[in-house]
């Protein structure tokens, strides 16, 4: 597998893994402003600035990263993962279970394997600035290369539900 062709996958993939989350988030939108402000303990007045204001950024950043900006959109997108992996972290061992919602899930809570997929999308996100600056692909391969990264972008979405599966089996 040729660099470029790595790095279109990855680049694909991070820019599908935002726009799952603007997905899920904005299918539920009154619910995942609500299960920010009450598990981040943050005003109801900050969660209606904050909830759009999230789904803004993973948008913008998609956007960015699938058009001409990938050069400034990947290294915001890993600060974001970092970010949000550091707080969702810091959070978890401190308060132990609260509901997330990276993605819309707002029945369930957040798991140590929503964080190791957090920093395997991180750890992503890095490959791809090492990889990065070769020349563009064809469309052809371009087109390959979207469509393995949808393929493990689902597997990073439902990461829990697939290891949880294999666990039981």
């Amino acid at each position: 597998m040729s660099t470029p062709f790595l790095a279109d996958i990855l680049r694909f993939f991070t820019a599908f893994v935002l726009l799952a989350a603007v997905w899920g988030k904005s299918r539920g939108f009154a619910a995942f402003r609500d299960n920010l402000t009450a598990s981040f303990g943050m005003p109801a007045a900050l969660g209606k600035l904050a909830a759009p204001s999230l789904v803004a950024a993973e948008l913008l950043l998609a956007v960015a990263i699938l058009g001409p900006y990938a050069g400034a959109g990947m290294p915001a997108a890993l600060a974001m993962f970092a970010g949000f992996t550091a707080l969702l972290s810091y959070k978890f061992v401190r308060d132990g279970a609260f509901r997330c919602a990276c993605f819309g899930e707002t029945e369930r809570n957040l798991s140590g394997l929503d964080l190791l997929r957090n920093l395997l999308v991180a750890a992503a996100i890095g490959a791809w600035c090492a990889l990065a600056g070769g020349p563009g692909l064809p469309l052809h391969a371009a087109s390959l290369a979207a469509g393995l990264a949808l393929i493990l972008t689902v597997l990073a979405v439902e990461f829990h539900d697939i290891v949880n599966l294999l666990r039981t089996h």
